[in-house]
């Protein structure tokens, strides 16, 4: 079916009127063609969503309660409608409008324990971990995260979930890809490059997560949703082609904008992880395969199936799907930071400080306004007058608790003429004194209840130490420990996931990284996968390169360091400092006091410390300074005077080391005229152990010559003789010529022998000469 386009925004309401207006039948009949049409992904998605709505219904509405709460909705509805008033009714007099004041106390716990995490320092480390890991390349993934960590604190993510956790029990940052250069002249190679981003979701109640999820960190969640309302104009923007739909199946406490309204659009991002199912199967020799690689018909030693998780999202609207993306990494990129964590009777609800302090804070509030209208109607406490007594000055008597009359005149008898005394007021003290205590204890309540006591609020206790007063902060900030655990848990989650999904957007090769040193020094990085094994690519461009990164080098895991920032130390140092002066012996406080000044923050604190350090006395002063010169001079006098003494017995010394190293000289040169002596005779007898072997080789190469020039003699007569005994039974017709050459050919042969045999027999005597000889 052909989509249509968006219709117009004035439309949309008489869209709603005509399908009110038609027939029951027809709109059960558009309603079915409608879900006939709804996208596969889109109807799985609604079953889902509402697994979600009937397990955080009532977690969700808790949440609500307390941001309307800490908004300032502080009072029920059914005591502010009495407390406004009412005019006359029948029967009944006017009710006035009675005081309904809030008194803001919970307000100030919740930014006690939110500031103090924004001036933490939570730094995310990288550890190698894992075949091939280099502590070089944790340091630079170490210091791209601090780059996105830095990049993202003008939005304040973490900060801003935080602050949902403390409030309201739940907030939630996430991950997102963006490109780095949004210009259309950049059109080269880093046209296409992304970097990560951390963003803050800014209500905590457009998330949906899976309420199968057990992790604090929903590690282990299956499925998500985000929903997001924009514009008509934006939507058409976004999704050109698509068509407005509208479902109340989609709504949930804490989010009930309809998916379609008269000024915006709902669409929702649909988070799931699809498993695929691999076989991984160990071969007989011991090798590990999967998948395709798996040899069909070959006996297995172990198998099993692994699920690799896809992660997917598709933004729908209540009809179809309008767009997807699949996300590289293997856990979907939403975090949640989560307060108190309860399970009640298996379902899981979360808190902050607001719930807990409602019912106190309520308290306050209506001990405030009682307070303050019992304080207010003190003075108009009314005269009991007789009948008749001041009709002749009811005008005076009417204002007489507005003006302050020199007199008030009355008629001393009744109507009925009976005498009567002066009208008097009736005096009853309101209990001040009691409201107050009451206020006292409503205090303590909240105090209670969020366990931030005076010294955690900045209220001094009287005639406590400074170390006193530390120590209650310290047992304020135990008590809301668990909300630095919980972020310190979720930035530990992000940074797996950053560390996972970085090789995925940072693996250009040639790309330059600017990354952030431990010292927020900028660094350059090139990426350059394979960087151990392979040369640089381009030597004009290693220039200012501070080192090289290999996406794929190894596994890492992280952890998260929480430390205080640098104002917050010094403040510390400057604290338990100025309380250990107190107990010093007068010498130490006046050698730490310089030091103490210089971590004042006032005006002039350096040149002030730098004075008292001047004014310490010289055995207090820093080895750095110079040093009295007729000190100086009275320690040369005695060290002069001490070598002089010592001269005659280092004279002593001199000659007797003299003597000791000629000695040594001498048994030296001996020594060693000895062992050339005795190098030369062994040099000596292995020269001639060398020629004597010599000789015996010469004699065996000889004999063996000898033998093989017999055993030639033997063949070559054998040779002849056959071939005369040939020629001979040839016949006699060959003539006599043959005969005779044959006879000659035989004599030649006989003389060739017999010189070989005296050339042979002259051969083998002669080595036994010369051996006889050697």
């Amino acid at each position: 079916m052909a989509k249509r386009r968006a219709p117009r925004h004035d439309s949309i309401a008489l869209a709603v009127r005509e399908e009110s207006s038609r027939p029951s039948s027809a709109v059960d009949t558009d309603e079915r063609e409608q879900r006939a049409a709804v996208s596969p992904v889109v109807i799985e998605a609604r079953e889902r969503w509402q697994q979600c709505q009937s397990a955080e219904s009532t977690m969700r509405a808790s949440m609500l309660e307390a941001k309307k709460f800490r908004a300032g909705n502080q009072w029920p509805e059914e005591i502010k409608i009495q407390r406004q008033g009412g005019g006359s009714v029948e029967g009944q007099a006017a009710q006035p409008p009675r005081p309904c004041l809030t008194i803001d106390r919970l307000s100030q716990p919740v930014r006690q324990i939110s500031n103090s995490i924004r001036t933490a320092n939570f730094a995310i480390q990288v550890i190698p971990n894992g075949a091939g890991a280099d502590e070089q390349i944790a340091k630079i993934y170490e210091g791209i995260v601090r780059k996105i960590q830095t990049d993202s604190r003008d939005e304040a993510p973490v900060e801003w979930a935080a602050e949902g956790a403390i409030e309201a029990g739940l907030g939630w940052f996430r991950i997102r890809p963006v490109y780095c250069h949004n210009d259309a002249t950049t059109v080269g190679a880093e046209a296409f490059d992304m970097e990560l981003t951390l963003e803050r979701i800014t209500n905590s109640l457009t998330v949906y997560c899976d309420p199968h999820a057990k992790k604090p960190t929903r590690a282990d969640a299956r499925f998500m949703f985000v929903t997001e309302d924009i514009s008509h104009d934006e939507f058409k923007r976004r999704f050109d082609t698509a068509d407005y739909a509208s479902l109340e199946e989609f709504s949930s406490t804490g989010d009930l904008a309809q998916w379609v309204t008269d000024k915006t659009v709902r669409v929702s991002e649909y988070w799931r992880i699809e498993d695929e199912m691999v076989t991984v199967a160990q071969l007989p020799d011991g090798r590990i395969v999967s998948g395709a690689d798996i040899p069909d018909g070959q006996p297995l030693l172990k198998v099993r199936q692994v699920a690799v998780p896809h992660v997917k999202m598709s933004v729908i609207n209540a009809m179809q799907e309008l767009s997807k993306f699949d996300w590289p990494g293997s856990h979907i990129p939403l975090i949640p930071i989560i307060g108190e964590e309860l399970n009640v009777d298996g379902q899981v609800l979360l808190r902050g400080v607001i719930q807990e302090g409602m019912d106190a804070q309520r308290m306050v509030n209506y001990m405030y306004s009682a307070a303050i209208e019992t304080v207010a109607l003190a003075p108009k406490a009314p005269f009991i007058v007789a009948d008749g007594q001041i009709d002749e000055y009811k005008q005076i008597w009417q204002n007489a608790n507005r003006f302050n009359y020199a007199y008030l005149p009355y008629t001393p008898t009744a109507l009925n003429g009976t005498p009567v005394g002066p009208p008097n007021r009736q005096d009853a003290e309101p209990p001040i004194q009691a409201m107050v205590l009451m206020l006292a204890k409503s205090e303590d309540a909240i105090k209670a209840t969020t366990g931030l006591w005076d010294a955690s609020l900045g209220n001094m206790p009287g005639r406590t130490s400074g170390r006193g007063i530390r120590y209650l902060q310290q047992q304020g900030e135990m008590g809301s420990s668990n909300f630095p655990d919980n972020i310190h848990r979720a930035l530990v989650y992000a940074g797996e996931q950053l560390i996972e999904v970085i090789p995925k957007y940072y693996d250009r090769p040639g790309r330059v990284l600017h990354i952030l040193g431990e010292n927020l020094e900028t660094q350059s990085i090139m990426v350059q996968p394979g960087a151990q094994q392979q040369p640089p690519m381009n030597p004009e461009l290693m220039q200012g390169m501070q080192g090289f990164f290999d996406p794929n080098a190894g596994k890492y895991a992280v952890s998260v360091e929480v430390g205080k920032g640098f104002a917050t130390k010094r403040q510390e140092s400057a604290a338990i400092l100025g309380d250990m002066i107190t107990g010093l012996p007068p010498e130490i406080a006046a050698a730490v006091t310089p030091a103490f000044i210089r971590m004042m923050d006032f005006p002039n604190a350096q040149e002030i410390a730098d004075a008292a350090q001047r004014a310490l006395p010289p055995q207090l002063q820093p080895k750095s300074q110079q040093p009295d010169p007729a000190a100086l001079q009275a320690q040369l006098a005695q060290m002069g005077q001490q070598l002089q003494e010592l001269q005659p017995l280092a004279d002593k010394n001199h000659a007797e080391l003299m003597k000791v190293q000629f000695q040594q000289q001498e048994e030296t040169k001996r020594t060693a005229m000895e062992l050339q002596s005795k190098k030369e005779i062994a040099i000596i007898q292995q020269t001639a152990q060398i020629l004597k072997t010599d000789a015996k080789l010469d004699a065996e190469n000889a004999r063996t010559q000898a033998e093989l020039i017999e055993s030639y003699i033997d063949k070559a007569l054998g040779l002849h003789v056959d071939k005369i005994k040939q020629l001979m039974e040839h016949g006699h017709a060959a003539g006599t010529q043959a005969a005779d050459h044959a006879h000659e050919a035989g004599m030649q042969a006989a003389d060739h022998a017999h010189e070989l045999t005296l050339a042979a027999t002259q051969a083998a005597n002669q080595p036994a000469d010369s051996e006889a000889q050697a």
